[in-house]
């Protein structure tokens, strides 16, 4: 054994010793893999780019000596070291390509992989492809057909050991003969181990120990056992770690940054690193100890090339998060087997990297107010030249309302004109004009609002203005090299012009007389014209005001060109919206005149809202004229308004173009502010309390029709309550995208969504005022269902009086109260706030009446049930799940039961029940019989544990079937467990569950869900 270089080669050449190992020589693989591995690079592949032969192996095995901790290295067994020793021998083998292989290319994956991942249809194959325009055509082939074996190298040397002769990571039966040959002495299940942790490094699936057993026997011995996933991980950390001047990593496509062929060649080309060691533990004075926990491994690197250090840099971030990941996997495993294999190490210090020809110390960033000033006026921060027109218009209406304040609507004027023939475009208002210390001060001092000074404020405390940021003139430098500016006020004796050409330059002020200047910014006024420049786009300047400016308060007049000059703004947000949607469609336009759609106008402190209702011929009822949810080219239909001047233009309270048809002002001290682009309204407590006041607004109209249901149209409260699910469904549409899901909820749970039914008087109430109650009963059957749809066209009545017409059929009455009436599974929003505070406590079934009967219990932060939400158990992966053709499934979850529940009359074939569209587990099925070991571990996290969360979702999986579909499905086979055990492992959820004991459950007998619908034909004609 003296021969084997490296400590980790003598233990496993041990192994010879023991019987599993009999008859194998470490020695003589090492001889044939060492004449293998020096091929690796010939026919040109690999040549240039890495090296692998069998320095490297020694190179990777010799870091084994630190970085297996001393007390692990003692307990480790012959078979731990052959694995890990045959893996490093054998890992990376599949590199290895021959004349042959390259002649026969086309036979494998190699053309699909070109297109599928190398040059794609898109910008980073685009780029990709013009990367390598730089290589000859043979060497640009030979270079992607090495990417090709690059990326499965893993996956073909695993082929090789397992002897599966696939041609789809390329044609090497040769190689395939020859590795079977090399291993033919080892058992059968030692080289099933051995392929596996060979692929291992080029996957993610470590944590699994399903896959990866921690103690794996090849024959009676301890020594003959071997902890697999330690095996895998420590693979994976040789490797990742051999970046020193012999060799580049053998990663996969694109973990490089920048993902640049040529960048990639560079790198490897670098003599750069000279070392990789550990670095030592640090005692609590921060000094050096030689017995203090070591956890970070050190990188000793100098480049020449900038192309070098960033590749490798960024490399080594990959490879500490992989180093973390081992870390967390091999704790987790010891955790949970009671064991002790350490791996101490979560760091790489890359501090020790330096690049020859660059400056070493800390660098900040300074301000350039030159190019501060570029930033302002360029298209980073405004990227819609058409602002600019909204800036100044905004300027001209503050000035007009400090002027003029409550007389702006009657004596306040703005005006705009363009001349495209001259492109000049100006804006001029009779407002407060400026004085010389606002302009020296605020116009053209950026970033200084006069609006927001502290003596402004003290002297105008009830103005509000729109601007606020004091960079509104800058903007003009968009669009305009001159710009001029004549401004007129009261307490200055002359008028003032300023002449600009340039954002950076000095100007001049010059002085006119009064008399001189346009008696429209007489006496006080200003007008700012813009030359605008030949590359500047300018849109349809009236369409631009009217896209931004609805409520004015001041008469804003638009000539855009044609010498006549249109009115832009409204009175209230009422004429506003009915305008703009009668402007939309034609069809709309008539339902407005004919009275079938109508505009409600509601004005709070500091709020004015209107929505659009169309009325229902057939129910009777005004409900919200939907925003449609494909796009509007029209930006000035809908919108929150701030100050006057739109912000958003989606529907006041949603995010996107959808949900209800409105329009919004919020005004006053308390408005909410906007960002600097005044693209978006800030999130601030301001625009919480407005969105909660746009949200109650549109509350109250469904409460409204409710009660008008009643009181004015003569309908049964049983119809109202269901009619004020079907009106409030809107804000929970799949388009719908809430700006506060928290403030729209809160104001749902106030809207009577449910009827109940006590003392044989219905009520209707809402989520929260279902909370007085202790306990709910509720009924599923079709008798119920039955009585409620007659109930629904009787102006009063209750259960209890049709049952008393029913009398002789008494296994239907009620036997508890309150009785909430309200079926759940036919509106997703009404369930969820039912379900969001109540659970089943107790139920019981009666398959001769074909009833089932439930008591529901608040929750009161206790859950009976687990929980179905993927994402709260950071389960978020379940969520996007696809089958083999690509399409996203919509799967279901099963609850199970975590509390008692007290249930009765299920047959021994219905493992749980169906209430609307949930699914119950009933108690005492084996796999609720699992959950008592997730509860009984010390790190059970309650409803949202991960684990019972994951047996959810595959107990979904088990017992999903077509929508109606309630014939008793049989068990499963093998065939579909198995393949429900790979997508476990492919979700990453293996580790949460026994398997075999979730399989157990699913063959345990028939899988039915006793549900009430199982009784109604559904398409069948007599």
């Amino acid at each position: 054994m003296s021969d084997l270089p490296s400590f980790a080669e003598r233990e496993a050449a041990k192994a010879s010793t023991y019987p599993a190992f009999g008859g194998f020589s470490l020695h003589q693989t090492r001889l044939e893999l060492k004449e293998l591995l020096g091929r690796i690079g010939q026919f040109g592949f690999f040549d240039e780019y890495t090296k692998h032969d069998i320095s490297h192996i020694e190179a990777m095995l010799e870091k084994l000596d630190w970085l297996i901790p001393a007390e692990t290295k003692n307990r480790l067994t012959v078979a731990d070291w052959l694995l890990v020793v045959l893996s490093a021998y054998f890992h990376d083998l599949g590199m290895l390509v021959t004349k042959e292989e390259y002649d026969r290319r086309s036979e494998s994956n190699f053309e699909k992989f070109r297109a599928d991942v190398l040059l794609t249809d898109d910008a980073n194959g685009h780029d990709y492809a013009a990367r390598l325009l730089g290589l000859e055509e043979e060497e640009r082939e030979r270079f992607l057909y090495q990417e090709f074996i690059r990326d499965n190298h893993a996956l073909r040397v695993k082929n090789w050991i397992l002897g599966e002769d696939s041609y789809a990571a390329g044609v090497s039966t040769r190689m395939m003969n020859e590795i079977q040959r090399i291993l033919a002495p080892l058992d059968q299940v030692f080289r099933d181990d051995l392929a596996q942790v060979c692929e291992s490094h080029h996957l993610e699936d470590l944590y699994d120990t399903g896959i990866y057993p921690v103690q794996q026997f090849y024959g009676s011995n301890d020594q003959e056992s071997a902890n697999v996933q330690y095996a895998a991980v420590l693979l994976r950390t040789i490797d990742l770690l051999h970046v020193t001047r012999d060799r580049t990593p053998s990663i996969a496509f694109r973990i490089l940054n920048p993902a640049d062929p040529l960048s990639q060649v560079e790198w490897a080309k670098q003599m750069a690193v000279r070392a990789v060691k550990p670095l030592w533990g640090l005692d609590d004075d921060g000094n050096r100890s030689e017995t203090a926990p070591r956890d970070t491994i050190a990188v000793y690197a100098k480049f020449t090339d900038g192309d070098g250090f960033f590749g490798l840099t960024s490399y080594l971030r990959y490879a500490g998060k992989q180093l973390r990941k081992s870390y967390e996997w091999i704790q987790r495993s010891n955790l949970a087997n009671g064991l002790n294999y350490q791996f101490p190490w979560k760091h790489v210090d890359t501090s020790r990297i330096e690049a020859k020809g660059f400056l070493a110390e800390t660098f900040k960033f300074s301000l350039d107010q030159a190019k501060v000033l570029d930033l302002l006026t360029g298209h980073t921060l405004y990227n819609d030249s058409n602002v600019v027109l909204r800036e100044l218009l905004q300027n001209s209406i503050d000035a007009v309302r400090l002027q003029h304040g409550d007389l702006s609507q009657a004596s306040g004027k703005v005006q705009v004109k363009w001349d495209p023939e001259s492109r000049i475009l100006e804006v001029r208002d009779n407002g407060s004009g400026m004085t010389q210390e606002i302009i020296e001060n605020n116009l053209l001092k950026a970033g200084s609002s006069r609006y927001q000074d502290p003596e402004f404020r003290k002297k105008n405390p009830d103005f509000n203005p729109i601007s606020r940021f004091g960079i509104g003139v800058l903007s003009t430098f968009m669009v305009a090299d001159e710009v001029e500016i004549l401004t007129c006020h009261p307490d200055e004796d002359e008028a003032r012009q300023l002449s600009l050409r340039s954002v950076h330059g000095e100007y001049l002020v010059r002085t006119i007389s009064k008399t001189e200047i346009d008696q429209e910014i007489f006496p006080h006024g200003t007008c700012v014209r813009l030359k605008i420049r030949p590359s500047a786009d300018v849109d349809d300047v009236l369409r631009i005001t009217q896209k931004w400016i609805v409520l004015p308060q001041c008469s804003v007049m638009v000539d855009a060109g044609s010498g006549q000059s249109v009115k832009v703004g409204h009175e209230s947000v009422a004429v506003a919206l009915k305008e703009a949607i009668s402007k939309h469609r034609s069809d709309l336009h008539e339902q407005v005149d004919e009275g079938k759609i109508r505009i409600v106008e509601r004005n709070l402190d500091g709020l004015s809202i209107a929505f659009a209702v169309r009325w229902s011929e057939y129910f009777n009822e005004w409900t919200f004229l939907p925003f449609p949810s494909a796009p509007i080219r029209n930006h000035s239909i809908t919108g929150t308004c701030v100050g006057g001047v739109r912000v958003e233009h989606s529907p006041p309270g949603f995010r996107r173009p959808s949900g209800v048809w409105a329009l919004a002002n919020a005004w006053g001290p308390h408005a909410p502010r906007t960002n600097v682009a005044r693209s978006a309204i800030d999130a601030t407590p301001e625009f919480t309390r407005v969105i909660e006041k746009i949200y109650s607004v549109y509350c109250d109209h469904i409460r409204e029709e409710i009660d008008a249901l009643q009181s004015d149209r003569s309908y049964s409260l049983t119809w109202a309550t269901g009619e004020a699910a079907v009106i409030s469904h809107i804000f929970s549409t799949k388009d719908a995208q809430p700006v506060s899901k928290s403030s729209l909820r809160q104001s749902l749970r106030a809207v009577p969504l449910f009827l109940l039914e006590q003392g044989g008087t219905r009520i209707h109430a809402s989520a929260d005022e279902l909370l007085r109650y202790d306990e709910l009963y509720m009924t599923e059957s079709a008798v119920m269902e039955h009585i409620e749809y007659l109930l629904r066209e009787l102006p009063t009545g209750s259960r209890t009086s049709v049952m008393k017409v029913l009398a002789d059929n008494d296994s239907q009455t009620e036997e508890f109260e309150p009785v909430i009436c309200t079926r759940l599974g036919r509106d997703a929003h009404v369930d969820d706030f039912f379900l969001s505070s109540w659970q089943i406590g107790e139920m019981k079934a009666n398959k001769e009446n074909r009833r089932c009967d439930f008591k529901w219990v608040k929750r009161n932060g206790e859950s009976l049930w687990s929980s179905v939400d993927l994402v709260e158990a950071g389960l978020e992966r379940l969520v996007s799940d696809h089958d083999p053709y690509g399409r996203r499934r919509n799967q279901s979850m099963v609850r199970i039961p975590i509390g008692d529940i007290a249930v009765s009359g299920f047959e021994t074939s219905e493992i749980g029940v169906r209430v609307g569209d949930e699914q119950y587990l009933v108690p005492g099925h084996p796999w609720a019989d699992m959950v008592r070991g997730f509860m009984q571990a010390p790190d059970w996290c309650g409803p949202d544990d991960e684990r019972v969360v994951a047996l959810s979702w595959m107990i979904g999986a088990v017992v999903e079937r077509p929508f109606r579909e309630y014939s008793v499905r049989a068990s499963h086979d093998r065939d579909d467990l198995d393949d429900l055990r790979i997508r476990s492992r492919r979700l990453e959820i293996s580790h949460l569950f026994d398997f075999e004991h979730f399989a157990a459950g699913a063959l345990s007998g028939p899988l039915e869900f006793f549900d009430t619908r199982r009784w109604q034909r559904w398409g069948v004609r007599a």
